[in-house]
């Protein structure tokens, strides 16, 4: 065989081997997939469990630690149930809000602000007024409603406490705030106005941006939707760069870091149940049209796509997306389902009624009974 035809055959030859090693590890990679999709688990066993400080702490998860949080004080607790930080204080009304590991915890209708991360306390300063609600970036800027009379202030604050921005709304202008979400840069932060203006109830959502693009601008305002007659009461930026507004008929989601366009619309002609979402996946629980279930589970990208549509079968209280699952607990029990709308697991937590289950690593969950935290391992 002539050397140059040789040659033609054996770069045929490496061709071919070289498709079949890529299609082999694309099909490996889809199987691998499927498999930890589908994977199922029969029971659990307890791995480790302390006694619950109280019954009256909330717990919230956070990038791998769970913190725990009450009007007496806050603590991050670790996977293994060690404590990372405590901090002890007098709140009426705690809450807080996550951004990765940069925790917010402040006092409703108080003035008492604390920022964290999974170490120590970054900062703490008071409001200028009682707080409606607050939310934190991952730069630690943090976004307030704050009370004034019959008028609420929106006010930015860096992490020191000082005072970036200020706006003021009403009743009539532009609406008064059901909701506010600021972007991980803290750049950008968008609000959502129960409006009236017209005599039919309705929402405006106003876009602002403290960067160079938003200067400007009129009090930093970038941009407005108005959705007459449907009420918003959520809004977030979700996967960093898509604004998320939630309607009571549907969501819609914006991009653009400036001047924020709707690029995606999804409208829903069933009552939503229950709305859950991480920084990847929105869902929706509807109640189902099928008599043989009780609801039907919608998971969707941050983009607007659907992932999977799925039937539960679970009465819950609670509902959370954890990484890749979507968890649902009541009282006496718990069911684990992945993204793909399968169920993973479904079983009772003994010893205790459920306050809360919490998914801490994988096939691991935190299970808040009346007087343990327990760490749960599937199997």
């Amino acid at each position: 065989m002539p050397e140059q035809e040789k040659g033609k055959k054996n770069g045929r030859l490496r061709y071919i081997a070289t498709a079949f090693v890529v299609v082999f590890a694309v099909a490996a990679v889809i199987l691998l997939k499927y498999a930890a999709d589908h994977r199922t688990y029969s029971s659990y066993v307890v791995e480790k469990f302390v006694d619950k400080a109280d019954n009256v702490s909330k717990y919230v998860y956070v990038d791998g630690y769970v913190l725990r949080y009450s009007t007496d004080g806050a603590a991050l607790i670790k996977k293994n149930l060690s404590t990372a930080w405590s901090a002890a204080w007098s709140m009426s009304d705690p809450r807080t809000d996550i951004c990765g590991r940069h925790i917010l915890l402040y006092d409703r209708l108080g003035t008492d602000v604390y920022i964290y991360n999974e170490k120590e306390c970054v900062s703490s300063f008071s409001a200028d007024g009682p707080i409606l609600e607050a939310r934190i970036s991952g730069k630690n800027t943090v976004a307030m409603l704050v009370q004034d009379g019959e008028r609420v202030d929106f006010v930015y604050y860096g992490s020191d406490g000082q005072m970036i921005a200020s706006g003021q709304s009403s009743m009539t202008d532009p609406g008064y705030p059901l909701a506010m979400a600021v972007s991980e840069d803290g750049v950008s932060v968008a609000i959502s106005y129960l409006t009236a203006a017209t005599g039919q109830v309705g929402t405006t959502v106003r876009f602002y941006h403290f960067g160079a693009a938003g200067r400007s601008h009129e009090n930093n305002m970038t941009g407005e939707e108005v959705f007459p007659g449907v009420l918003a009461p959520e809004v977030d930026f979700l996967n960093g760069s898509e604004c998320v507004v939630f309607r009571d008929n549907g969501f819609t989601v914006y991009r653009g870091r400036s001047a924020p366009e709707a690029v995606r619309s999804v409208d829903f002609q069933e009552e939503i149940v229950s709305l859950f979402h991480d920084g990847s996946h929105m869902g929706f629980l509807f109640r189902s049209a099928n008599k043989l279930h009780r609801f039907e589970m919608r998971i969707y990208t941050t983009n607007g796509n659907l992932v999977s549509t799925a039937y539960v079968d679970h009465t819950y209280e609670r509902v959370h997306v954890c990484g890749d699952e979507v968890i649902f607990s009541s009282h006496s029990d718990f069911s684990v389902y992945s993204m793909s709308g399968f169920c993973r697991f479904s079983g009772k937590v003994q010893g205790g009624s459920v306050a809360d289950v919490l998914r801490i690593g994988r096939n691991r969950l935190l299970a808040l009974t009346d007087y343990n935290m327990e760490v749960l391992r599937l199997k």
